[in-house]
């Protein structure tokens, strides 16, 4: 089977393309055959950079290794002693650094769910991480409600799509940010209000808010604070809390992390398959070298909508 790996970080070009062995379960584990992956900011930073510093040690990949976070496939293989899963069965999930590759190895316990055999693999793909960021950012951590004033900041990207629609589902009102080329499809997710952050200010546009997503960076976290109701909450996905500050407004301020059991997964997923969460591809790209390379730099150039999916052959 083919796999991609890196040697060392860098560029684009540290990406290599392997032929290895496809893997065998043992008693407790499955071999799924890759349908598609969805490209994300992880897979992004960690070519780069290398390991984020705040990565808990067990997880810290060791070069070399491979990429990837979310996936959607097709069960192959099943060891002795699996009884979730059976030979045939579609399933997305989560299996981390390991699915930039034709098949993945995933222990029965991982948080991988069956979804129906009817359902499109190829935006599944692209399926677990964003709702993941989502769910936690919006329902588990920022425990949106209905009648509450919600802003989701970056309410177009790929985490951001997920979280105006969780939040339109929990009965919230939805103010989203985006760009003004971005207002309708946020509008289509089910957002109320759009603000166009290249031309507004959404600090003179939003108070009073129940809970502010911050999926875009720590200036517009900052900026944030002010426009929260006294017991209201933010949370945020790529910048740290400021504990001082959320203490001294009287809010919550909680830094959410994408992960999500079985059971939210399996929740989430017949959100999706009823048609009450959706999610948009915005490019497609073979499982080939140059093709992935490009992915990478597609994704890094910014204003992405959708999502990114690396599709392998059916």
């Amino acid at each position: 089977m083919k796999k991609m790996i890196l040697n060392q970080y860098g560029s684009v070009d540290v990406m290599q393309m392997v032929e290895t062995a496809i893997p065998e379960p043992a008693a407790k584990q499955m071999v799924i055959k890759t349908a598609a992956i969805g490209v994300n900011d992880p897979d992004i930073v960690i070519r780069a950079n290398g390991p984020f510093p705040t990565m808990p040690k067990e997880l810290k990949p060791v070069l070399p290794h491979s990429l990837g976070q979310d996936f959607s496939g097709i069960v192959t293989a099943v060891g002795d002693d699996v009884t979730r899963f059976s030979v045939g069965d579609h399933v997305v999930g989560m299996a981390f650094m390991s699915t930039y590759s034709e098949y993945i190895l995933s222990d029965e316990s991982a948080v991988v769910a069956a979804v129906p055999k009817e359902l499109d693999l190829v935006p599944l793909g692209g399926f677990f991480l964003g709702v993941a960021t989502a769910y936690g950012a919006t329902i588990r951590d920022g425990q949106a409600k209905a009648g509450q004033k919600v802003l989701i900041h970056g309410g177009a990207g790929g985490v951001g799509s997920k979280a105006v629609q969780l939040a339109k589902h929990a009965g919230a009102y939805v103010i989203a940010t985006g760009s003004a080329e971005q207002a309708d499809y946020m509008k289509e997710l089910g957002a109320d209000e759009t603000i166009d952050y290249q031309t507004e200010d959404f600090t003179k546009l939003v108070s009073n808010a129940d809970l502010v997503v911050n999926l875009t960076g720590p200036k517009t976290l900052e900026n944030s604070y002010q426009v929260i109701k006294k017991g209201g909450r933010v949370t945020s996905v790529n910048a740290p809390i400021n504990q001082e500050e959320t203490e001294r407004r009287g809010i919550t301020g909680m830094y959410s992390m994408g992960f999500m059991t079985v059971e939210e997964l399996e929740k989430v997923i017949d959100l999706y398959a009823q048609g009450k969460l959706d999610v948009l591809v915005d490019k497609t790209y073979p499982f080939e070298l140059e093709a992935i390379k490009q992915a990478h730099l597609d994704f890094q150039a910014g204003g992405n909508t959708g999502k990114k999916i690396i599709v392998f052959d059916k």
